[in-house]
C-alpha cells in the first residue's frame, strides 16, 4: 500500500472517531515526518477522552492538523509522485478539512 493510501484510510478513520496509526513514520526524509506528525495528531486525538477537548485543546489540535498540511504542501512541491499520489493528496486535504470542520464544532 502506498504510504498517501495509508494516511488517507488513517485520516478517515480519525474523521470517524476511531484509533488511527500510520506504518511509514519509520521511514527516512519527509514522507517518514509526515507519519510521525499523523501519528502524533492521531495520539493527541485519541486523548480527548469521554469529555471531549477543552476549547484551548482543540484549536492546539487544529494548529497541529494545519501544520500536518502544511507539511504535505511542502512535500507534494519537492519530492517527485505519482499522479496517483498526487490525487490521494488532494483527497486527504479534502478529509483534513471535514477533520478541521469537526474540531471546530466541539
Amino acid at each position: 500500500m502506498s504510504w498517501t493510501l495509508e494516511l488517507r484510510q488513517a485520516l478517515a478513520a480519525l474523521r470517524a472517531a476511531r484509533s488511527a496509526r500510520v506504518e511509514f513514520a519509520g521511514q527516512s526524509g519527509k514522507v517518514g515526518e509526515v507519519g510521525e506528525q499523523f501519528n502524533h495528531l492521531a495520539a493527541a486525538l485519541a486523548g480527548g477522552g469521554a469529555d471531549g477537548w477543552s476549547r484551548e485543546q482543540a484549536h492546539a489540535l487544529r494548529n497541529r492538523l494545519a501544520g500536518l498540511l502544511a507539511m504535505l504542501h511542502v512535500l507534494r512541491l519537492t519530492v517527485p509522485l505519482t499522479t496517483e499520489e498526487v490525487d490521494t493528496l488532494g483527497t486527504i486535504v479534502l478529509e483534513a478539512k471535514e477533520l478541521d470542520a469537526q474540531l471546530r464544532a466541539r
